[in-house]
């Protein structure tokens, strides 16, 4: 989806919702809000095996990876605000970071006169807005489950440093693009203004095939929202 296709998708959810003339004080209104938790990444790491043996035999060279190590699972957090139409509809906007990947590689590369040490340290993350359609349905009078549904617009980056013998080289990527942003959730209401969250999101595919490889990334988090 292309920025005026982001914008195009906004207004269209703000054109429905505002559609619902049906208001509840208690359930409607604007929000600010913050969650924090963690996130698991599912990242190819053959994408960045591809790079290496690619760049290899730009220079009739070899390469034997021996050793793999990766860490998929980080912090994710986000800052949203938003606002409910009516108890059942709402549109919310959030700056998300999806936590990042660190994937680490050892071996030999070896042309026909020597064979040296091979190191490569990537680390892969994703950031940016999304906008998303709450869809709401109060089970009691402090309790409520939602559904969301929107577009994460992010940008991801590619950090790899890779060693060969003594010398290193640090490389910088990075590709904006849109991905399908889904979730389910839940919420507890304190004190009328205040409530306790609990949501687990799904962002699909952010990134590109190109620069910084596409990957998923699913996300558990608790956090608070304040309603005005």
């Amino acid at each position: 989806m292309t920025r005026a296709g982001f914008g195009l998708f906004a207004a269209m959810i703000f054109l429905v919702a505002a559609a619902d003339g049906a208001y509840a004080d208690d359930y409607s209104g604007a929000y600010i809000g913050g969650n924090f938790g963690r996130a698991r990444n599912a990242y190819g790491t053959g994408f960045i095996d591809d790079q290496i043996e690619s760049g290899a035999a730009e220079e009739s060279a070899g390469v034997d990876i021996t050793e793999r190590s990766t860490r998929r699972l980080s912090d994710v957090w986000w800052a949203n605000a938003g606002y409910f139409f009516n108890p059942y509809v709402g549109l919310d906007a959030a700056f998300i970071h999806l936590g990042d990947f660190k994937y680490i590689a050892a071996g030999t590369i070896a042309t026909s006169s020597e064979s040296q040490s091979l190191t490569t340290f990537n680390e892969i993350s994703s950031h940016g807005p999304a906008i998303s359609l709450i869809l709401r349905l109060p089970l009691a009078e402090s309790f409520a489950a939602d559904l969301r549904i929107g577009d994460y617009y992010g940008k991801a980056t590619f950090a790899d440093t890779l060693g060969v013998g003594s010398n290193s080289a640090l490389t910088l990527r990075s590709a904006n693009g849109s991905s399908l942003l889904a979730g389910v959730g839940a919420s507890y209401t304190v004190d009328g203004h205040f409530s306790i969250r609990l949501d687990y999101i799904r962002v699909d595919k952010t990134g590109d095939d190109n620069s910084v490889g596409k990957f998923s990334v699913n996300a558990a988090t608790a956090g608070v929202s304040y309603t005005f």
